[in-house]
C-alpha cells in the first residue's frame, strides 16, 4: 500500500496525499500539470500517485472535461498515513484528577473514531510540555488557556488549534494552609511553588503580591505532603481532587489571581502554527463529544480508557 517514501515516486506520493487532504468532496483540484510544476515531477509521476490514492480508495475523482476533476470523496486516515502521518502524539498533565483523565479519554475516543493511531504522554508542568511542542517531540501539548496564551506572547509560531471550553482544565483554586486557623497569606510564611506549573506559579505570585514570603520550590505533586508535614504554611492548588475534610481550603483573594484563573479553567490544544497536518486532523475532532465524555468519567459514568 505504501510507497517507498525515499524514492521520487514515493515523495510525489506522499506531497500529493498531502494536497489533497486539504480538499473537501465537491471541490476542484488542481490540474494534473499543475500538480506536476509544484512538485517538479513529470505528469506521468502524479498520475501513478493520483492511481495509487484511488486504488486504495484513499479518494474518489470525477474528471469533468473542460470544468476539471473533482474530489467526490476522500477518506482521510488514509491521505494522513500517505502524508507521512502514521500516528498522532499528544502531551498533558499527569492524570492525578478524574478530569485530566475524562479529557484523556474523549481524546482517545474521537481519535479512535477517526482511525487514526494516538499515544499520549504525561508530564508536570505546562512550560515543559508547550518546549516539547516546539521542539517537534510532541503534535499538540494540553495546557490552560491562561499558559498558552502567556506562551504565545513570546513565540509567535504556536496557535490554539482546539479549545473545550470552561471548566474542562480545572474546576477552580484555592489557597490550602498547614494551620486550619488561617485565612490568609501573612508575612514570613513559607509558600510551596512548582515553577514548572505556569498557572500555580502566577497565582501563587498575584496571591502573596506585597507579602514578605518565602519561595520553597517544589513538585506541584509534592505539596500537600509538605502542607501535612509543616515544611510549608501554605499553597494554592487545584481544588477537583481536594478533600476538603482533610485540608483546610480558602478561597483565592488577589483581584489579580481571580482574573488570571478565569482563563486557566478552559483546556486548550497548542501545535505549531507550520503543523496543518494537525491542525487539519484537530478541526475534525467533536470537541463536545470529547467534553461529554470527561464530564461522564468525573461523574463516573463512563470508564477512563486512554
Amino acid at each position: 500500500m505504501m510507497e517507498n517514501f525515499y524514492s521520487k515516486s514515493g515523495l510525489t506520493l506522499k506531497q500529493v496525499a498531502e494536497e489533497l487532504l486539504f480538499y473537501e468532496p465537491d471541490e476542484r483540484i488542481p490540474r494534473i500539470s499543475d500538480l506536476a510544476e509544484k512538485f517538479q515531477v513529470g505528469r506521468g509521476t502524479v498520475q501513478s500517485a493520483l492511481k495509487i490514492l484511488e486504488e486504495t480508495q484513499s479518494i474518489r475523482l470525477e474528471s469533468r472535461g473542460h470544468l476539471g476533476t473533482f474530489l467526490r470523496e476522500k477518506c482521510v486516515s488514509n491521505l494522513l498515513k500517505f502524508s507521512g502521518v502514521d500516528r498522532v502524539l499528544a502531551v498533558m498533565p499527569l492524570p492525578y484528577s478524574k478530569k485530566y483523565e475524562g479529557l484523556a479519554s474523549g481524546l482517545a475516543s474521537e481519535f479512535s473514531r477517526l482511525n487514526l493511531a494516538f499515544n499520549i504522554a504525561f508530564m508536570r508542568g505546562a512550560k515543559p510540555r508547550l518546549e516539547g511542542v516546539k521542539e517537534g517531540r510532541y503534535d499538540f501539548a494540553i495546557v490552560s488557556r491562561f499558559s498558552a496564551l502567556e506562551e504565545m506572547k513570546n513565540d509567535d509560531g504556536l496557535m490554539i488549534a482546539l479549545s473545550f471550553g470552561k471548566q474542562t482544565y480545572v474546576s477552580k483554586h484555592a489557597v490550602i494552609f498547614s494551620d486550619p486557623t488561617k485565612k490568609r497569606i501573612e508575612n514570613g510564611f513559607k509558600i510551596g511553588i512548582d515553577t514548572f506549573s505556569n498557572d500555580q506559579k502566577f497565582l501563587t505570585y498575584a496571591e502573596t503580591e506585597g507579602k514578605n514570603v518565602e519561595y520553597v520550590e517544589m513538585n506541584y505533586m509534592h505539596l500537600l505532603q509538605h502542607l501535612k508535614a509543616d515544611t510549608i504554611d501554605a499553597t494554592i492548588w487545584n481544588m477537583d481532587e481536594i478533600d476538603t475534610t482533610l485540608y483546610h481550603v480558602e478561597p483565592l483573594t488577589s483581584k489579580k489571581a481571580i482574573q488570571y484563573e478565569k482563563e486557566m479553567s478552559e483546556a486548550v490544544c497548542v501545535i505549531r502554527k507550520s503543523n496543518r497536518k494537525v491542525e487539519y486532523i484537530l478541526k475534525h475532532l467533536s470537541k463536545e463529544k470529547i467534553v461529554e465524555i470527561q464530564r461522564g468519567v468525573e461523574r463516573g459514568d463512563v470508564m477512563p480508557k486512554y
